[in-house]
C-alpha cells in the first residue's frame, strides 16, 4: 500500500514536471529550428563572399539586412517595373503560379496592408457558436436571392489547419476580442482562454 502511494506521489511529479518542462522546450526547440534555418541561410551567402571572420548570429544579421535592402529596392520605382515584369512571367507558368499567388496572398493576409485576420467573429453553426475570422470583408458574390455572403475562416484546434466557409453578413458577429486571444483559445481547444 506504501508503494503504491509512492508509486502515485512519483507520477504526480512526472507529470507536472511534463508540464513545465515541455511547453519551455517546445518553445525553445521551436526557436532553435528557425534560428538554425535563418541563420543557415546567411551563413550559405556569407561563404559565397569569402569572408574571413565569422560570429555566431551573423548569418541572421545577413538576412536581415537582405530583407531591408530588398524592402528599400522594392519601393524605387524600376525594381517595381521589373518585379510587375517577372510576376507577369510567373502567371504564365501553370503550376507556379498557383503556388506562387496562393503564398503571396496568404503572406499578404497576415503582414501586408490589407491584413485579412485582423476581425475574430462569433457564429451560430449547427446549433453551437464557433469563433473564427473575417477574412473576405467584402461580399465576393451575391446569390440570385440577392443574399451576399461573407469568408468566415475556423481554425482547427489542436493544428494548423482549418476551413472556409460562407455566412450571410446578419450571421456574422464581431468579437471584442484580440486575434491572438482567439487563436490560442481555437488552437488550445479552449484551454488557454481569455483570462
Amino acid at each position: 500500500m506504501k508503494r503504491l502511494r509512492i508509486m502515485k506521489r512519483l507520477s504526480i511529479y512526472f507529470f507536472n514536471g511534463l508540464l513545465v518542462i515541455l511547453p519551455i522546450a517546445g518553445t525553445l526547440y521551436l526557436l532553435n529550428y528557425i534560428y538554425q534555418l535563418i541563420n543557415g541561410w546567411g551563413k550559405f551567402w556569407l561563404a559565397k563572399l569569402k569572408l574571413e571572420w565569422y560570429f555566431p548570429g551573423m548569418g541572421i544579421i545577413a538576412v536581415l539586412l537582405l530583407v531591408l535592402l530588398v524592402g528599400f529596392c522594392a519601393r524605387l520605382w524600376i525594381t517595381r517595373k521589373l518585379l510587375e515584369t517577372l510576376e507577369a512571367v510567373i502567371e504564365r507558368i501553370p503550376l507556379v503560379k498557383g503556388l506562387y499567388g496562393t503564398l503571396k496572398d496568404t503572406i499578404h493576409s497576415f503582414i501586408g496592408e490589407k491584413k485579412s485576420f485582423d476581425t475574430v467573429v462569433f457564429v451560430t453553426v449547427a446549433d453551437s457558436k464557433r469563433i473564427g475570422f473575417l477574412t473576405v470583408k467584402e461580399p465576393v458574390f451575391t446569390t440570385q436571392d440577392g443574399k451576399e455572403y461573407v469568408g468566415v475562416y475556423f481554425p482547427q484546434s489542436m493544428q494548423f489547419a482549418g476551413d472556409l466557409h460562407w455566412f450571410e453578413r446578419e450571421r456574422v458577429e464581431k468579437l471584442d476580442m484580440s486575434v491572438d486571444e482567439a487563436l490560442r483559445m481555437v488552437l488550445s481547444a479552449g484551454v488557454a482562454g481569455k483570462k
